[in-house]
């Protein structure tokens, strides 16, 4: 009995964490823009976003910047993400020509950190923007046979 006495304070102190509702998190996750690149050549992240515990309900986004590293890319989109309660997980990355004035744009490269993004999809999420809809997006060419001459 001395032990439910003991308890009953500390239920009064602590609350009970509020579960979001699923309208609410794709709400947030909707809000959060898919693309964010600069013109010219660009260092990019393709990344998966989240809110915590809702991994089902994620969403991929590509951040890039001609004047940052892909570190400071991560570190800023993940403070960003944090602010508003979301999780951020780096896919990989690689860089982007951006010549906007000629509607051209060329995925290629890895990043030392993360790794090499998978550039198809990374072509996808810019295709899906209307800004990016017809810009002609190269990628690079795959190897299909390291043998051949």
């Amino acid at each position: 009995m001395k032990t439910l006495n003991f308890l009953a304070p500390i239920s009064q102190i602590v609350k009970p964490i509020r579960k979001q509702s699923v309208s609410r998190v794709n709400a947030l996750l909707i809000n959060v823009p898919r693309v964010q690149i600069s013109k010219g050549k660009n260092q990019y992240l393709l990344m998966t976003i989240h809110m915590h515990g809702f991994t089902r309900f994620g969403r991929t986004i590509v951040r890039g910047s001609d004047s940052m590293t892909h570190e400071e890319i991560f570190e800023e989109t993940q403070e960003e993400m944090d602010g508003i309660g979301i999780c951020t997980k780096s896919l990989g990355g690689g860089f982007i020509s951006n010549k906007e004035d000629k509607k051209v744009i060329k995925i290629y490269g890895c990043c030392k950190t993360f790794g090499e993004a998978p550039h198809g999809r990374t072509k996808d999420i810019l295709l899906s923007w209307t800004k990016y809809q017809h810009f002609n997006i190269i990628l690079p060419k795959k190897n299909m046979n390291a043998y051949e001459e």
